[in-house]
């Protein structure tokens, strides 16, 4: 079974590292191709398991908006090191702090 991150190793910073800069492309090519306001991007879960592969769904507002309040973006339940949780939704935790 192939890693859905083959470039990091098992450091669990490096993962997030890569799943922040997937994200950013990701929503940089949202913009480009103007998605509506309403439309809800597939962003990459940011936890510390290298083998996540779980998607957290929002707009590019919330996305700007919860990239600006927190280090990590991450789905419900899923941990960052050390990181205080800053705010929990339905569809995504955001998490501050020391990645551990």
């Amino acid at each position: 079974m192939a890693q859905p991150y083959p470039h990091s190793n098992d450091h669990p910073a490096l993962r997030q590292d890569e799943a922040r800069a997937r994200n950013a492309r990701i929503g940089a090519a949202a913009r480009r191709h103007r998605f509506g306001d309403d439309a809800r991007v597939p962003f990459v879960c940011e936890c510390d398991d290298r083998h996540c592969d779980a998607l957290i769904r929002l707009t590019l507002r919330e996305y700007e908006v919860a990239r600006s309040s927190a280090d990590y973006l991450v789905a419900p339940g899923h941990q960052v090191g050390q990181a205080s949780i800053v705010r929990a939704k339905d569809d995504c935790w955001l998490y501050a702090g020391e990645r551990g």
